[in-house]
């Protein structure tokens, strides 16, 4: 009996083992973010040899300008051109600043420019309307990249090569690139700051996509902090009228037929009318503003909030408020209060922030953690809204629901 032990000992490992390999070795034909991955992708009936570069998935942290690189190689062994797509599923982002570019080779001709700097943030079509020839090979490499000059992106999502897009999956693909061409003019402004209804004429924008479109896009930035896009655009044979875009999203439903009794009214004066009274502002004619954008005052928030917590000496169970522009040497533009509850063991910190522009009011960084540059904390500013809760150091006070609080020094407020 014992000698019959140790064969089936070596059985049993060995079948576990090979379960194992198995396993994984299917696995690995399916996802991957470090080994190569083959398919073969049927494409209307037709079979693309598809080879995924180092794997098809991707769970990267990417600082403000790095970027993470994936080539995708696609062979083409029928007798005629066939047509395909690539996308990116499952999609999981920490922040709306992740940008791509998408470069394509035909054999050692060397990578040509696809599409540049278009912004993600979710699932999508990275590219379309891509052909591969007969009885060749055609190789696409896609850069991912960081921009957000902050927090490092977190990024997630897999690689896939698809049927090609319908024509209206394609003008809905265009429309997010207008779009995504629109925040990146935004963003070099430093955000818009100041409210009110700004239009702009998608006709003279720079990309070649949004030549081919005609018509408005109307920014509702009565709270900038949170502008609404709303499309009023036509290419010619599909139109979306009055559409809000939301999370560089397009619904099919939204995108109709041509009509010339809705494109007509595709005019300034008409768009604007539909917003507002007032007289609606050519995007044109926005300017840099070197102190704008919400990145700005969240890093100067960020500094001012750390100077505070590095100086914060508190000797006594006593709630503290810090005026930002006396109590520390504060180079930034940010002017307010720090409410510092030293009544508890771990002290809290409560935020009433503004640089004029954008403010935080009421926000308790120590239980709720630091907040973001794209959150709702950070909200347009207004003097009423601040000054209801930050005028001077006993608002503050009563606004944080304390009845007796303490300079820096620990003198009593009144």
């Amino acid at each position: 009996m014992k000698k019959l032990v140790i064969p089936i000992m070596v059985l049993i490992v060995a079948f576990i083992l090979f379960s194992s390999f198995k396993s994984l070795n299917n696995d690995s034909r399916d996802f991957s973010s470090t080994n190569d991955i083959f398919e073969n992708i049927n494409i209307d009936g037709n079979e693309l040899a598809v080879k995924y570069n180092l794997g098809n998935m991707i769970d990267e942290e990417i600082p403000y300008g790095n970027k993470v690189t994936k080539v995708i190689d696609i062979t083409n062994d029928m007798d005629k051109d066939i047509s395909f797509a690539v996308s990116i599923s499952e999609v999981i982002l920490s922040d709306e600043y992740l940008r791509y570019n998408v470069f394509y080779s035909y054999g050692d001709s060397g990578y040509q420019n696809l599409s540049d700097a278009v912004s993600l943030v979710g699932d999508d079509n990275l590219a379309y309307n891509l052909v591969v020839a007969a009885k060749s090979s055609l190789s696409l490499k896609i850069e991912f990249y960081g921009n957000n000059q902050v927090d490092k992106t977190k990024f997630t999502g897999k690689l896939s090569v698809i049927s090609n897009l319908s024509e209206k999956d394609i003008y809905r693909k265009d429309i997010l690139a207008i779009q995504s061409e629109i925040m990146s003019n935004i963003q070099a402004l430093n955000g818009i700051n100041e409210r009110g209804y700004y239009v702009v004429d998608v006709s003279t924008l720079s990309s070649d996509i949004s030549k081919s479109f005609k018509g408005y896009v109307l920014i509702d930035a009565s709270d900038y902090s949170n502008p609404t896009f709303n499309y009023f655009v036509s290419n010619g044979k599909y139109i979306l009228n009055n559409y809000k875009v939301v999370k560089n999203e397009v619904s099919k439903k939204s995108v109709l037929d041509y009509d010339e009794n809705i494109v007509s009214n595709f005019n300034e004066e008409k768009v604007c009318s539909l917003f507002t009274k007032k007289e609606c502002v050519d995007f044109k004619n926005l300017t840099f503003n070197p102190s704008g954008g919400k990145e700005n005052f969240y890093k100067f928030s960020m500094e001012v909030i750390n100077m505070v917590k590095s100086d914060f000496k508190g000797n006594q169970k006593s709630v503290y408020i810090y005026d930002v522009k006396k109590d520390i040497e504060n180079n930034t533009n940010i002017r307010g209060y720090i409410l510092v509850d030293n009544t508890p063991n771990n002290p809290e910190y409560y935020i009433y922030l503004t640089n004029d522009i954008y403010m935080v009011t009421g926000y308790n960084i120590t239980k709720f953690g630091n907040f973001k540059v794209n959150s709702n904390t950070i909200r347009s500013y207004t003097d009423t809204g601040f000054n209801l809760s930050s005028e001077n150091m006993l608002k503050v006070c009563d606004f944080s629901g304390f009845s007796e609080c303490v300079n820096k020094l620990g003198e009593k407020l009144s």
